[in-house]
């Protein structure tokens, strides 16, 4: 299985990141969210939007999902088939106000949108676990071998999942009180429960990334920040 994360940023421009995106290639290819730069950081690896076979969303704020209808288009514009997206509660919707605000894509755009708690993509087995946000969001569990939070306050039922690796949200640096956002000090009383080998960070506000060598210092654990266009390979 690779994993390149495509965009690690958040919605505020800086140090030239795409906004959240994570390919999971393992046979199929995955995107799980497609934030604003996605599609240009698919296309510096070589991928053609045609041979992406599933979106997964976590939750739908725009640095999460801001390419997926460019992604739509694409697709269209090179004659794909239906691609299908998986969602929280209320991605129907979200999409279908879309195509309100963009009629002319209405009867263009193949896909095909559902809501399920677990479902397969092909023979990849695919849990969600309920996060804790802002909005409607969860966080996918993949063949039991990766785990991806999406925009969350850290949770015991997400953290400790069996897998061999964890990304995850740290969205603040220290000092922050956050209801549904990481920050160091919200995160490391729950790495006792971790079963993953190593947690990769991502999502870092300015203010969080130029903290990054205190924050993995003060949580103890295999931790890792990722940047646009990192690359891993597991089992």
């Amino acid at each position: 299985m690779r994993v390149v994360f495509l965009g690690t940023g958040v919605a505020i421009p800086y140090n030239k990141k795409a906004q959240s995106s994570i390919l999971i290639d393992d046979g199929v290819k995955i995107l799980v969210d497609v934030g604003i730069g996605a599609l240009l950081r698919l296309n510096e690896i070589g991928v053609n939007v045609s041979e992406i076979d599933a979106v997964c969303i976590t939750h739908h704020h725009l640095d999460h999902n801001g390419d997926l209808l460019n992604l739509l288009k694409a697709r269209w514009l090179l004659g794909c088939d239906t691609i299908d997206i998986f969602g929280p509660k209320g991605t129907v919707n979200h999409i279908e106000s879309l195509l309100e605000a963009y009629p002319y894509l209405r009867r263009k755009l193949k896909f095909r949108v559902f809501e399920d708690d677990e479902f397969k993509i092909e023979g990849l087995r695919v849990k969600t676990v309920r996060t804790q946000h802002s909005i409607e969001s969860r966080g996918y569990i993949i063949d039991d071998c990766i785990a991806i939070s999406g925009d969350t306050k850290p949770i015991k039922d997400f953290i400790g999942v069996e897998c061999d690796l964890v990304i995850h949200e740290m969205s603040l640096t220290f000092g922050y009180e956050a209801r549904d956002h990481t920050t160091p000090e919200s995160l490391k009383p729950l790495l006792k429960y971790c079963k993953a080998e190593r947690i990769y960070l991502t999502h870092m506000y300015p203010m969080a990334y130029r903290d990054r060598d205190k924050i993995l210092n003060y949580l103890e654990f295999d931790t890792v920040i990722a940047e646009d266009l990192m690359e891993v390979k597991l089992r």
